[in-house]
């Protein structure tokens, strides 16, 4: 029952904020980048913004055993992207 209410936790957006921190989790980074209005879900996502990782195109930061990911690098990733079209 709570494996779940987990799987459909991860299928749900939470409310976007109005303003975005300068170091974001995972899903507010996917949501500044507005994969949530590309049909993404919350954990899809979040495989996106790995696979970026992974690629060496946006860098996270890992502390705390946890990944996050600055708004600035978030910026230069749009701006890399902006260009390369």
């Amino acid at each position: 029952m709570q494996n779940e209410n987990k799987e459909k936790n991860e299928d749900i957006w939470p409310n976007q904020p109005q303003v975005f921190p300068p170091i974001m989790t995972p899903t507010e980074a996917a949501q500044f980048l507005r994969l949530n209005g590309t049909g993404h879900t919350p954990k899809s996502a979040k495989r996106t913004l790995d696979y970026w990782c992974g690629r060496g195109e946006l860098r996270g930061t890992k502390y705390a055993r946890h990944v996050w990911y600055l708004r600035s690098e978030l910026e230069a990733f749009l701006k890399n992207k902006t260009e390369q079209y």
